[in-house]
């Protein structure tokens, strides 16, 4: 494949993907995605063959920008409370950089279940989990923590970290807050979050 044709592949997915971070799958059109790129139906299906599998390839590769790390930080031999610092740092982070990601993945897991888990599987959740329960067992044994389940740790640092994503406007403009503003409250905001989690762990 010619440099000429990769180009019009990547600009066709990133027009795929700001139209369907604005519209989800099912309020956007290959015409939409066609004229964004500018180019024309034919072409996006040449590249892409159907709208289903173009949204397939950007939500898969989104919901691994949304994700990344996390594996590599439940992977490494740190002490849980580091894993648990470095997580809500990357995540955050990872959020004020790209804002909509939240939203966008959480409106189409809600919307379209069936395709996103369908393209959901070398992500192999159940192996972290499994890994993770592991250590959370493990410092429970020595006193360190109390034992709980791996997946409510994970629930409650999604939450606390994503939850300010997805209400932005409602806090934003409840607390009279810049962009800049909001920005830094959140940076401010992961050491209280590491130490609510550190409370459940340990009270």
């Amino acid at each position: 494949m010619s440099q000429a044709n990769l180009s019009t592949e990547e600009v066709i997915l990133q027009a795929a993907k700001k139209m369907f971070k604005l519209r989800g799958l099912d309020g956007t059109t290959v015409q939409d995605i066609a004229t964004e790129a500018g180019t024309t139906k034919s072409m996006v299906n040449y590249y892409f063959r159907s709208k289903e599998k173009l949204f397939a390839s950007v939500f898969l590769s989104e919901f691994k920008v949304f994700f990344g790390g996390l594996a590599a930080v439940i992977q490494s031999d740190l002490p849980l409370k580091e894993k648990i610092e470095k997580i809500v740092d990357m995540d955050t982070n990872k959020f004020i950089e790209f804002p909509e990601l939240p939203v966008f993945i959480v409106n189409e897991i809600n919307r379209n279940s069936e395709l996103v888990f369908a393209h959901m599987g070398d992500l192999q959740p159940g192996a972290l989990m499994k890994q993770l329960q592991q250590q959370i067992d493990a410092e429970a044994k020595k006193g360190i923590i109390k034992k709980v389940k791996a997946e409510d740790l994970l629930l409650n640092i999604q939450s606390l970290t994503i939850f300010p994503l997805l209400a932005k406007p409602l806090i934003q403009n409840a607390l009279e807050l810049s962009d800049d503003a909001y920005k830094q409250k959140l940076i401010k905001r992961k050491k209280l979050v590491v130490e609510l989690l550190w409370c459940f762990l340990t009270t």
